[in-house]
């Protein structure tokens, strides 16, 4: 039995999907598994994968392949329900390990037998290095435990991403975790769900990972009412998330972080619809909360009122805020 099953979802990866094997291949840590889930590809990583097994035949790797193109969530649980290791750790197939250190790092911090093991990673944007606040590890200690956790979580001590960490397989099978399928933004719903059920985190304070980011399109071109849709039905599963597990406590922490998840990132976007689509994803998403907090009104008419100051002209924006600064600046940063 392997001690680590990486797990790959790879779908039209041929370009650089070698360049993710090969990092894992240079680790000085070997005792793993390679897990490929082939999401149905139509160029010729099929053919890529399956060349590099031939040629590398003293790695364990296994290629699965999906019935048909499933996306990334599904491709996961496969790896999940098939993984053999003590532990499972997840990556794209386009980003790969930092330096052949990583493993040997990860495995370091296990002692103390941990739920998770988080670590850092670079930003590469295009192909360029990048600071990204986002995804650096804020976090104060290097074990958090019990309610430790989710405070950490909700202090954005850590990003919302699920490669870069290394995770105790019986800590998913027990708690029986599952990438939502068919949605963009799993992580999202992910890493809220793990902060909630871990018991103990360990923080390796060190770059393990490139993450590979592709700026190809404008926020306008990125934002369909798939991706909203998405997003809303993560809002929706968060919160019956937390009414699941009792986490809406006395000090609103958990409710004011779902609030926070709605505003910063749900109507941001939603601002660049028509108004029509945009009242009704805005009507949805506050009925969805007045069902778990039927006595608050959570949002009011603020949404609606920055819709309109977003899409302003700049010259009008200004007059605004320069006449009535106390009221404007905080709409603006729903």
């Amino acid at each position: 039995m392997k001690k680590i099953s990486i797990v790959i979802p790879v779908y039209n990866a041929e370009n650089y999907i070698v360049r993710c094997l090969d990092s894992v291949k240079s680790q000085s840590y070997q005792d793993f598994e390679i897990v490929l889930i082939n999401d149905k590809s139509t160029d010729n990583t099929l053919e890529v994968l399956t060349n590099y097994q031939t040629e590398n035949k003293n790695l364990d790797i296994r290629i699965l392949t999906n019935e048909k193109n499933s996306g990334p969530s599904i491709s996961r649980n496969f790896g999940i329900d098939n993984a053999k290791g003590s532990y499972i750790f997840f990556m794209d197939a386009d980003d790969d390990f930092a330096d052949d250190l990583a493993l040997q790092s990860f495995i370091g911090k296990t002692e103390g037998n941990p739920d998770i093991v988080f670590g850092e990673n670079y930003f590469f944007v295009d192909g360029k290095m990048t600071e990204s606040k986002y995804h650096k590890l804020k976090n104060k200690k290097d074990v958090y435990t019990g309610n430790e956790i989710l405070n950490g979580f909700f202090s954005t001590e850590w990003a919302s991403v699920v490669w870069n960490k290394l995770y105790d397989i019986n800590f998913i099978r027990k708690n029986n975790l599952r990438f939502p399928e068919g949605l963009l933004h799993e992580d999202e719903l992910w890493v809220f769900q793990i902060s909630a059920l871990a018991k103990k985190i360990n923080f390796l304070n060190r770059k393990t990972y490139n993450y590979y980011y592709s700026n190809s399109g404008s926020i306008t071109a990125n934002v369909g009412i798939k991706n909203l849709n998405d997003y809303k039905a993560i809002l929706k599963e968060k919160l019956k998330f937390a009414k699941e597990l009792n986490l809406y406590d006395s000090n609103d922490r958990t409710e004011n972080y779902i609030r926070s998840f709605a505003k910063k990132i749900l109507l941001p976007k939603a601002v660049l619809l028509d108004f029509k689509t945009f009242r009704t994803f805005y009507l949805e998403i506050k009925n969805d909360f007045s069902s778990y907090f039927p006595r608050k009104n959570e949002f009011g008419l603020a949404p609606m009122i920055a819709y309109f100051l977003y899409r302003m002209k700049f010259d009008e924006k200004f007059f605004l805020y320069g006449k009535f600064p106390k009221y404007i600046n905080p709409l603006l940063k729903i």
